[in-house]
């Protein structure tokens, strides 16, 4: 099953290789959490930093039936980064809150 990803670019040319990157990390959403309607991403050229070059600033935002919507921001110099670093923060957020909702016994 294919999660419906919204990838969105701003100030940032287009890349195939990152677009396929939010895809195949939108996907693997969800063994962690099956009920995943859609997964939006931002990726957007942030502010220059005085001493370094422009980050870019990652949003990942994933939506469940019930309109819960979980979402990270990173920001990195290196794209790649950026998106494992909101990746990885949206994925612990699945899991503490899919523990959170399973009955206790």
């Amino acid at each position: 099953m294919s999660l419906p990803v919204d990838i969105s670019f701003q100030d940032v040319p287009h890349s195939e290789a990152v677009e396929e990157v939010v895809i195949t990390r939108a996907n693997r959403l969800i063994h962690i959490r099956g009920d995943l309607v859609r997964c939006r991403v931002s990726l957007a050229l942030g502010a220059k930093h005085q001493h370094q070059g422009r980050p870019f600033d990652v949003n990942v935002h994933v939506f469940t039936p019930h309109r819960t919507h979980v979402s990270s921001n990173s920001s990195n110099e290196d794209a790649y980064i950026a998106l494992h670093e909101a990746f990885t923060h949206v994925e612990r957020m699945l899991v503490e809150a899919k523990g959170k909702r399973s009955p206790q016994p």
